[in-house]
């Protein structure tokens, strides 16, 4: 067995599930879908169940890893059916490895272009060592589960990749002074658009400015009329931000962050935009932070409920 699996093991085995979560996961109805956002700070870790199948939108940091396997398990989830990883920053994809080597992951998706990095590395490792090819999406595809329909939407750009030297994926977008900006692994975000019935949802990894543009110029996305969103990028702001929001116009939201008025508890953890809470604000949005609280939402196609829920919470 190698170190960091060793090392995993360990964690898995110690971690009191009174650690993990004060609240069982219900058993869906039939027709049902559960949707568990993760309290995992400023980190992205999403669960969209059906009734018979697990799909999983990115993993949060390499020590967020351990804690949502034993989660996972300890609700007897095993299974990931679809593991989609958005983009490559380590707030998404660093706890991958461990899902991987701890769960059964019978699908990964991955986008368009790659990235030197040690949570990169690990990754690929965990695919290498599990035997499983990932699905690089070059094009959107649809596919029902369960009555509930998804489109996984690509980026346009084409293939880049992003050395480790030189690389900065806390890179700013100047709204004002850049003609073209520099493309980032935030530009080839996978898109995760979900229908199920009368409810829609929209999961947005980090997209920023040019993503933001090619999914408002993307009429099949957006002629869904969205009652939920993970906002893209942690709610910080960029030139799109309000404009998309404005186009959207969920009456949920999700910030995988924390509100603004809270920069001195959380720094230097960087805040969500006061414009983007704002914007979200005015367009009659119920917003959702997970900085300190987990997130569950149902639906039962008709019927759609979100509420904090401290279903898991770090130790």
């Amino acid at each position: 067995m190698n170190k960091h699996k060793f090392t995993i093991l360990l964690v898995l085995l110690v971690i009191p599930a009174m650690l993990i979560g004060c609240a069982n996961t219900e058993e869906l109805d039939v027709g049902d879908i559960e949707i568990l956002v993760f309290g995992i700070g400023r980190s992205d870790a999403i669960i969209i169940a059906t009734e018979n199948y697990t799909m999983m939108i990115d993993t949060g940091e390499r020590q967020h890893g351990p804690h949502i396997a034993q989660y996972l398990l300890s609700q007897n989830i095993s299974t990931i059916d679809y593991l989609i990883i958005t983009h490559f920053d380590r707030d998404h994809v660093g706890g991958a490895y461990v899902i991987i080597d701890y769960l059964d992951v019978r699908s990964v998706v991955v986008p368009n272009y790659s990235r030197d990095s040690n949570h990169v590395n690990r990754f690929e490792l965990a695919l290498e060592n599990a035997q499983i090819e990932p699905l690089i999406l070059t094009e959107a595809i649809r596919f029902t589960l369960d009555s509930v329909d998804f489109i996984l939407d690509p980026s346009d750009f084409e293939y880049v990749h992003f050395p480790r030297a030189g690389y900065d994926e806390d890179y700013e977008e100047n709204p004002v002074d850049v003609i073209e900006p520099m493309l980032t692994g935030n530009d080839f975000s996978i898109i995760v658009s979900v229908t199920h019935g009368n409810n829609s949802f929209l999961f947005t990894g980090d997209a920023v400015a040019l993503r933001l543009q090619q999914l408002l110029e993307n009429d099949e996305i957006m002629s869904i009329d969205y009652d939920f969103l993970k906002v893209p990028r942690h709610g910080r702001h960029n030139r799109q931000s309000v404009g998309f929001i404005n186009a959207i116009s969920p009456r949920y939201a999700v910030i995988t962050g924390f509100h603004p008025s809270l920069i001195s508890t959380y720094y230097p953890e960087r805040p969500s935009d006061e414009r983007v809470v704002s914007a979200l604000e005015e367009v009659g949005a119920e917003i959702f932070f997970t900085m300190t609280h987990s997130v569950r939402g149902r639906s039962d196609g008709t019927n759609l409920t979100f509420q904090y829920d401290d279903f898991f919470v770090m130790p």
